[in-house]
């Protein structure tokens, strides 16, 4: 594996691979080109690559003959949106539309249909964030409607949400082991040998006579429109079943949704995260300057897990990356600390995880093992099912058990860094601040090396907070005293307005309090409605899907931007 960018175009694939005669994967992407592994289109091309495929990546595809850049694909295009849904790029909570965004209005749409008409017969899968939170029928904030499941609007063959690191290698040995036995160019060719039903973490769509009736089914697309109960019905099943297998009718078809893949393991991470990155940002990127700038703070983020089981209602990151936080070795991460040190760099920007304080905590209600094969280190490996019901809130739940193995992974810093005088680490991941409150010693350690500390209370209104599923004022209080013993350090807290539940007086009471502990309030947002949360739910059916109750909702745009605007009134 060689230390260079992926090639972006057939002529690059001459000069990248040897004996080229066309590219077996093609990544489409509304994100630039950043070779990094913050970047989920750089993660799966490298690791695809890693096994011998020859795989192109189109980055910000405008006009026709860039989709044609790379040619056809030998077995499949994977589509993505990029790191943002394509109309949360485009358009702010006040549905403005913003300047320079070189992703168009529902990208995988568009992607989709350029490369059908480019190449007829393709096969093409949907990725990323866009394709895993619009997989069911949706509330679409720029229509203010209801949505199908993406996969009927793209016409796309299969979609993988979450994690598809797992997924995309079994497809792909899968079409190898049919290539052998007959030549085929297309999804309907590979798609009766290919076993789709037993690939965890991919939809499809299937025939009436193709139904398994022990498979959940969820209300339809046209029952959902009908009635907001069924919407609600809807989110709170998949809500309190983010592993289950479901069936989902639009019109007189049916999409197929696997359960969801195991969580990845620390063998599996360690490969994936030690792969040949530049992390660099492609030269023909088209926003250069502007990108490049933003994303110089990240360069040398090292990544140490992934997944979030804070439970907040309004976060896509449990249904992108899972619940179950999924880590790396402690020997690979300070691996790669010590390697971007000899490489020259003085300061390491993160230890990036969603929820740093997280790492290494996991729900012991994981009890069921089972064996299954992992095409990412082709070795078996055990991982562990659920078999209880539960209620979905992991925060406070007794079956949680937190873990400070961060302390362990900071305390080796220190010894690497004595090798390599002048060199630091910034931690800026934020952290949860009632979880913390059982990790008074990792805190401490954690405040070492914090120069500022991001937290997200995001409100202290107790009914507010319900609706978010945020933990309580009083939590927060208990943090902020155990912080003020602990450090002088400037503290960021992270707040929203208009959030379902959130009248004026709540935002008064939250300016009141932001004024009484003298919190810089600049990090303040109106909440948009994101495509497969609970608060988008509750936002859409002025109800709560769990607990049937009625909730208050500001709808106008005047009234959001008063709800902000309190908090930076005189």
């Amino acid at each position: 594996m060689r230390r260079a960018f992926l090639p972006t175009s057939y002529r690059e694939g001459t000069e990248y691979y040897k004996n080229f005669k066309g590219f077996d994967v093609i990544f489409i992407s509304g994100d630039p080109y950043y070779d990094h592994p913050l970047n989920g289109v750089s993660i799966l091309a490298r690791l695809l690559d890693s096994k011998g495929y020859r795989v192109g990546i189109i980055p910000q595809p405008i006009y026709d003959e860039d989709y044609q850049a790379c040619g056809r694909a030998k077995y499949f295009f994977c589509i993505s949106s990029g790191l943002l849904d394509s109309m949360l790029a485009n358009y702010t909570p006040m549905l403005h539309q913003r300047d320079d965004v070189y992703v168009p209005e529902r990208a995988l749409m568009v992607y989709t249909q350029k490369i059908k008409q480019a190449y007829k017969g393709c096969m093409t899968i949907l990725g990323g964030v866009e394709a895993t939170i619009r997989r069911f029928t949706h509330f679409d904030y720029r229509t203010n409607k209801l949505r199908c499941g993406i996969l009927n609007d793209t016409k796309a063959d299969i979609l993988a949400f979450g994690n598809a690191d797992r997924s995309l290698l079994i497809l792909l040995e899968r079409i190898k082991r049919i290539n052998k036995k007959k030549s085929n160019k297309d999804f309907d060719g590979y798609r009766e040998g290919l076993d789709l039903k037993s690939i965890n973490g991919i939809a499809y769509r299937i025939k009436k006579d193709e139904i398994n009736k022990r498979v959940k089914k969820l209300p339809s697309f046209e029952e959902c429109v009908e009635d907001k109960k069924k919407f609600s019905l809807l989110t709170k099943i998949h809500y309190l079943m983010p592993e289950v297998a479901f069936l989902e009718a639009c019109g007189l078809g049916f999409i197929q949704h696997n359960r969801a893949q195991h969580t990845m393991q620390e063998k599996e991470l360690d490969y994936v995260y030690e792969l040949p990155f530049t992390r660099e940002l492609h030269k023909n990127t088209r926003n250069y300057n502007t990108a490049k700038g933003m994303i110089i703070r990240f360069k040398t983020s090292v990544i140490i897990g992934r997944g979030c089981w804070g439970s907040c209602n309004f976060c896509v990151i449990p249904l992108v990356q899972g619940k179950n936080v999924a880590k790396r070795s402690k020997a690979s991460i300070l691996k790669e600390i010590e390697k971007l040190y000899n490489d020259g760099y003085s300061v390491i920007n993160d230890l990036t995880l969603p929820t740093i304080n997280m790492y290494g905590s996991y729900c012991s209600l994981y009890n069921s093992p089972e064996e299954i094969y992992s095409p990412v280190i082709n070795e078996k490996i055990k991982v562990f099912n659920k078999k209880e019901y539960c209620d979905q809130n992991c925060v406070g739940c007794k079956n949680r058990v937190i873990s400070e193995d961060l302390f362990s992974i900071l305390e080796g810093v220190e010894e690497v860094q004595r090798k390599f005088k002048g060199k630091e680490l910034e931690l800026r991941s934020a952290i949860r601040h009632d979880i913390i409150l059982e990790q008074e010693r990792l805190f401490k350690k954690i405040m070492q090396f914090a120069k500022r500390l991001k937290i997200a209370p995001e409100h202290v209104s107790e009914s507010v907070l319900k609706q978010m599923n945020k933990s309580d004022k009083k939590s927060f209080e208990k943090f902020l005293k155990l912080y003020r013993k602990t450090t002088n350090n400037k503290l960021i807290p992270y707040f929203i307005a208009a959030h379902p539940g959130s009248r004026m007086e709540d935002m008064e009471e939250l300016r009141r309090y932001c004024d009484k502990n003298k919190f810089y309030v600049n990090l303040t947002q109106v909440f948009t409605p994101t495509p497969g949360t609970m608060s988008t739910a509750i936002y859409y059916t002025e109800e709560n899907p769990l607990t049937n109750e009625k909730v208050y909702v500001a709808r106008s745009f005047r009234e959001k931007k008063d709800q902000k605007n309190v908090l930076f009134s005189e």
